[in-house]
Parts: structure tokens; sequence; C-alpha cells
């Protein structure tokens, strides 16, 4: 038994030695887990911060990106905005521009009817092309209604289809196809009221730049006697009344 104890005890001193050195295995395990640890979250720590300076410096160029293309963006439009000013500038000063006014016109009298010339002349730098027009003349109501729609029926055509160059003038006449009672006659020479002599029509043609344009006009005419001492010529002769013209205040525009 004394054998037995005694073998025990060194069983047991052998095992508390074992259970020692295991415990000091693991105090040193523990701290190198430790130290593993620390380091890994020093690591984590320097990624963490490499990575939110990586994102901030993304930001900043996703940033300068998006000014970038605001700025292309903006660059863009002005480009197409001086193009199309340019584009429009140079139409402008090429294309062709007619324009109508009042040339001579009749009154009635013994042997005449009441009639009505208009020229019609490009003012602008390149030909216009394939003109046509429609006019025509009436006795209307003066001052001219508001809700008067200056018809221009089939018949007020004209017959040609013409080329006007820069320059060319072109004239358009057009009769009163009756005669008025000679008593409103004086009252009509002098414009109204009550009544009036009114030539109007429309022009269109085609300018260099195969853009189809227009013009509408509408003028009346009166004529109007000389002063006492100018109403005859060198010769002593009368001289015929002047002849004016007014443009109306509506169907007077182009494009």
């Amino acid at each position: 038994m004394v054998r037995l104890t005694a073998l025990l005890g060194v069983i047991g001193f052998i095992q508390t030695i074992v259970f020692g050195v295991q415990a000091l295995r693991l105090r040193e395990t523990i701290r190198k887990m430790e130290e593993i640890a620390q380091g890994q979250t020093e690591d984590m720590k320097a990624s963490i911060g490499e990575a939110t300076r990586a994102a901030t410096a993304m930001e900043g160029i996703a940033t300068s990106l998006v000014s970038s293309v605001q700025s292309a963006r903006e660059s863009i439009g002005i480009t197409r905005e001086i193009a199309d000013r340019q584009k429009t500038i140079m139409e402008l000063g090429g294309r062709a521009y007619l324009y109508a006014g009042f040339s001579a016109s009749v009154y009635q009298d013994a042997n005449h009817v009441f009639e009505a010339n208009a020229f019609l002349v490009n003012r602008g730098s390149t030909p216009a092309y394939d003109v046509t027009f429609r006019a025509s003349v009436d006795i209307l109501p003066f001052p001219i209604p508001n809700d008067f729609g200056f018809p221009l029926p089939d018949e007020t055509a004209g017959i040609s289809v013409s080329l006007i160059a820069p320059g060319m003038t072109k004239i358009l006449t057009r009769p009163l196809l009756r005669r008025v009672p000679d008593d409103e006659v004086d009252a009509i020479k002098q414009g109204g009221p009550p009544q009036c002599f009114v030539m109007w029509g429309i022009v269109n043609y085609r300018d260099a730049f195969n853009e189809p344009r227009y013009l509408k006009f509408a003028f009346k005419m009166h004529w109007i006697g000389w002063v006492i001492g100018m109403d005859r010529d060198n010769e002593g002769n009368p001289k015929p009344p002047q002849m004016m013209s007014e443009d109306t205040n509506r169907h007077n525009e182009a494009n």
C-alpha cells in the first residue's frame, strides 16, 4: 500500500508538472492570439482608412466627371446655338426678299375705270424662284371693316410663274371690273369716307435655300390736288392730281 501510494504520488506530481506546462503553453498561445488579433485590428483599421480615402477620392473624381459632363453639355449647347445663329445670319443675308409697293393708279373718268398698279421688286441678294401671285382691287367702305377677309379667288391669280433676280421689278396691274356711279368718284378719289379704292394680294415664291416664302400686301389709294400756284406746269397746263397710297393695318406681312 505504501509503495502504491508512493507511485500514485509520483504520478500525481508528474501530472501536476504536465498540467503546469500545458497551462503555460495555453497562456503563451492566448498571448500570441491576442498579439495576432491586435495586429489584425490595426491592419483592419489601416485598411478601412485606405478604403475611406479611396472612396473620398472616387467621390471627388465622380464630382469632377459630373462637372466635366455638364461643362461639355453647355459647350455643345453654345456651339449649336452659334451654328444655328450663323445659319440664320447666312440665310437672312443670302435669301431673296420680295417687296410689293404702290406704283401708280388711275381714277374713273369718261374714258377710264379705277385701276391700280403695284411693283414687285426683289430687295434680296439671290433670285426668287417660282414666283406666283394673286391680286385684286375693289371699292370698299372706309374705314375698312375689321371682318373684311381680303378675298383672292382663282380669277385673281397671275398667269405666269417667274423668276425675279435681285433688283428686278415686276409690275402688277388690276383694273376695277365695273364702273361706279359718277357722283361717288370724287369721294373715292379723296380716300373716303364713305368709300375708298383698295388693292391687295399675296405673292408666293421659293428662295435660294429652297424655303417657301410668302408676301401679303394691301394699300388704299387716293388723289390730292395741288395747292394754288403749283397746280400748273411750266407751260401753264394744269397738273394731274398727285397719287398717294397708305398701307392698311391688316394683310401686310411676310415670312
